[in-house]
């Protein structure tokens, strides 16, 4: 007995084949001579195996109707991407569809009704009250009324007052049954226009002052706006401790005592205007001159504020530190007056 160890397919174990001697094993023509190797991956392998051809792969179109699919799978294949061509966006135009017409010409025929115009007035008056006696609760409005109301006599005649207040006689202010005049009727009585006046015309001055020293800039005008301010601010808060600290009754108020401290810018601005052409010896002339005008206005003027005459109950409480009082606030001004004023020259 014959053994023939012929190889497997691939993955399965080794067998030996017992060959039947009666049968023939010689080649015919119709047999390969050499057997294939199942271990080459080279081997010309029939695609169909042993199918027909057409079999499900190349199968014409058999529909009902020339619409009808076919059933293979080789159909044509779909057109190429042609890509969408670019659109712009344009607006739109809103449609005007009587909505926004017949609302507009609503809300202005309610507005035209005379109940509607009389409750909004009175809404707008009602608001425009709180908001001014909220304001009035900070700023005295009704207060500054009366250091504004002046007119060009009432400034002229102040002027020439703190210029040349040596030969002024009267000093007293009249008063009418609810106050003092108003500063357009009675020139002894102090105002606010003038010394607002004279330190926007300071802050000018010194910007000038400034530009011929080829000084100017604009942040250094605002440093000497604000630095001058805030001098004022601390002045008038030391005068007002002071009033309380010495216990002093006095009928000044504390607008008084920023109007008559505020006379200063008036000398600081002739000083530098005749610094201009006269460099520094004519400042130091017009500031000498109106340092000591200045104190013997502010002095003349404090006097009836502070010690009034006739009245006996000062009297008892000490004169002695009202003077003190008066002498400090006309001492002070030339100080602040060099103070504001030395760096411009």
């Amino acid at each position: 007995m014959n053994y023939n160890q012929s190889r497997g397919r691939r993955g399965e174990h080794w067998k030996p084949t017992v060959l039947d001697p009666s049968i023939d094993t010689t080649p015919s023509a119709n047999m390969p001579t050499t057997m294939p190797d199942p271990y080459s991956y080279n081997q010309q392998v029939p695609m169909n195996n042993g199918m027909p051809a057409d079999y499900g792969f190349n199968v014409p179109n058999q529909g009902v109707g020339p619409g009808s699919p076919a059933y293979g799978f080789n159909q044509q294949p779909p057109p190429a991407y042609q890509p969408s061509p670019v659109q712009t966006f344009t607006p739109s135009v809103a449609r005007n569809d009587g909505f926004s017409t017949g609302g507009a010409q609503f809300a202005t025929q309610l507005l035209a009704e005379p109940l509607v115009q009389n409750m909004a007035m009175s809404y707008g008056n009602a608001l425009a009250n709180s908001g001014k006696q909220q304001f009035e609760r900070f700023v005295p409005i009704t207060a500054l009324r009366y250091y504004f109301a002046v007119d060009t006599d009432y400034v002229f005649m102040k002027l020439i007052l703190l210029f040349f207040p040596f030969t002024h006689k009267d000093w007293s202010i009249r008063y009418e049954q609810d106050g003092p005049l108003q500063p357009r009727y009675e020139k002894n009585a102090p105002d606010m226009y003038i010394p607002m006046m004279a330190f926007l015309t300071y802050v000018v001055v010194a910007g000038l002052a400034l530009g011929t020293q080829e000084k100017f800039t604009p942040e250094q005008l605002g440093i000497t706006a604000s630095s001058a301010l805030a001098w004022g601010v601390f002045e008038l808060i030391v005068h007002i401790a002071t009033l309380y600290i010495m216990s002093l009754e006095t009928s000044l108020r504390y607008l008084d005592l920023l109007a008559y401290c505020s006379y200063k810018y008036v000398g600081i601005n002739a000083a530098l205007l005749v610094s201009l052409v006269f460099k520094k010896t004519g400042f130091y002339i017009v500031y000498l001159y109106y340092s000591l005008s200045l104190a013997f206005f502010l002095i003349r003027s404090l006097k009836l504020r502070v010690i009034p005459e006739g009245n006996g109950s000062y009297s008892a409480r000490g004169n002695k530190r009202r003077l003190y009082f008066i002498l400090f606030v006309a001492g002070i001004q030339p100080v602040l007056m060099w103070w504001l004023s030395y760096h411009l020259i």
